[in-house]
C-alpha cells in the first residue's frame, strides 16, 4: 500500500478528532434508506429492479450500503468498477445535498444582514455559528473577510471528483481497508482504537488506517477533511475562485488543489485527471437527485399496468420522466 500524504501530514491531522460531525446537524441531508447486502448478487438484483443502472439516470436510488459486499473483488472488471460506483453514488449526493443547504442558509443570511445589525441572540446566527465551528473557522460573522472564509470551505466536492478518488484509494473497494474499515479515502489516525494497522507498518504502532462505522461516515470524514484541513487549501481555493467568476465546478481544474493528498504529488493528480473520463460518469451527474426507492418503485408499479411486458429499466425511466414533467 502505497503511502498517501497524510501519513506525512500526520503530525498536523488527526481524522479521528478533527473531522468528526456532529450527530445533531442542523442541516440533515436527504433520507438514504439503509440496505445492508452480504453479497454482490442480491444487491445487483436489487439495483436492477430500481433501473439504476451505470451511467445513471436523473434520478438515483436514495439507497445507502453500509458495507461493501462480499465478492466484489471477485467480479469481472468492468463489474466491479461499476457496482463500486453505485454504491458510492447515493451517499456522496447526500453528502453533497448536506453541504449545499448549509451553505444556502449562510449565503441568505449574509445576504439578510449586508446592510442591518446582527442580532446577537438571534437563532439564525446561533445556526451559523455551529457551521462556523464545523469548518473550523474563527471570527465575527458580521465581518465580509470571516463571511468569505466561511463561504470558501462551506461547499461541495463534485461527485465525480469524489468517485474517482474513492475508486484510487481503496482499489476499487477492494482494499483491505475498504473491506474490513470502510475506509475508502486513505484517511490516517494515531488513535488506534478507531485504526487498524497497515501490514508495512506494524513495527510503527503509532500509524493507524481509519475504521469507520460504514461507508457514509467514510464520505462525510472525507468531505470534511477536504474542506477544512491545511493540506487542501488550494483546493479551496480553486473552487472559490470558480464560484466567484460563476463558472461550474470544474473537477479536472479542481484536482490540480490535490497534490498534498498523496506522496505521490502531482502524479496523483495527473492520475484522477486521467481517471475522471474512465468513470463514464454523464454530463449531468452534478444535476442528478436522489428519489426514495419506494417513490420509484410505486411509480414503476404505475406505469407497468401502462407498459406491460416492459422491464424494469424501461420503467424507470419512464419513471424518472413522470417525476420531472412540467407542473401546470
Amino acid at each position: 500500500m502505497a503511502l498517501p500524504a497524510f501519513f506525512f501530514w500526520h503530525f498536523a491531522i488527526d481524522w479521528s478528532k478533527s473531522v468528526s460531525a456532529s450527530p445533531n446537524s442542523l442541516f440533515a441531508g436527504p433520507t438514504l434508506d439503509p440496505i445492508h447486502s452480504r453479497n454482490v448478487q442480491t444487491l445487483t438484483a436489487l439495483y436492477a429492479a430500481y433501473g439504476y443502472h451505470w451511467p445513471p439516470h436523473r434520478l438515483v436510488p436514495a439507497i445507502d450500503v453500509d458495507h461493501l459486499p462480499a465478492g466484489l473483488a471477485a467480479l469481472p472488471v468492468h463489474q466491479k468498477k461499476v457496482l463500486f460506483l453505485k454504491i458510492l453514488l447515493p451517499i456522496v449526493l447526500a453528502a453533497n445535498q448536506k453541504i449545499t443547504r448549509e451553505r444556502h442558509f449562510l449565503q441568505r443570511l449574509f445576504a439578510a444582514h449586508r446592510n442591518r445589525p446582527w442580532m446577537k441572540k438571534s437563532k439564525p446566527l446561533a445556526m451559523a455559528r455551529e457551521i462556523e465551528e464545523q469548518y473550523r473557522v474563527t471570527g465575527s460573522l458580521a465581518q465580509p473577510a470571516v463571511q468569505a472564509r466561511l463561504l470558501a470551505r462551506v461547499d461541495v466536492v463534485p461527485e465525480v471528483l469524489a468517485l474517482a478518488q474513492a475508486a484510487k484509494e481503496s482499489g476499487w473497494g477492494t482494499s483491505r481497508f475498504a473491506l474490513r474499515g470502510n475506509d475508502l479515502f486513505g484517511l490516517w489516525t494515531d488513535n488506534p482504537f478507531v485504526g487498524m494497522a497497515p501490514r508495512a507498518l506494524r513495527k510503527d504502532p503509532t500509524h493507524f488506517v481509519r475504521v469507520f462505522a460504514d461507508l457514509r461516515s467514510s464520505v462525510r470524514h472525507y468531505l470534511r477533511a477536504i474542506n477544512t484541513r491545511r493540506p487542501f487549501a488550494p483546493f479551496r481555493a480553486i473552487r472559490a475562485r470558480m464560484r466567484r467568476t460563476h463558472e461550474p465546478l470544474n473537477p479536472e481544474l479542481l484536482a490540480q488543489g490535490l497534490d498534498l493528498y498523496s506522496q505521490q504529488g502531482e502524479d496523483y493528480v495527473l492520475s484522477i485527471q486521467q481517471m475522471l473520463p474512465t468513470l463514464d460518469s454523464p454530463s449531468h451527474l452534478g444535476r442528478l437527485s436522489l428519489v426514495s426507492p419506494r417513490v420509484l418503485a410505486d411509480l414503476i408499479v404505475q406505469k407497468r399496468g401502462r407498459m406491460p411486458g416492459a422491464k424494469p429499466a424501461a420503467l424507470a425511466r419512464v419513471a424518472m420522466v413522470w417525476v420531472h414533467r412540467p407542473r401546470s
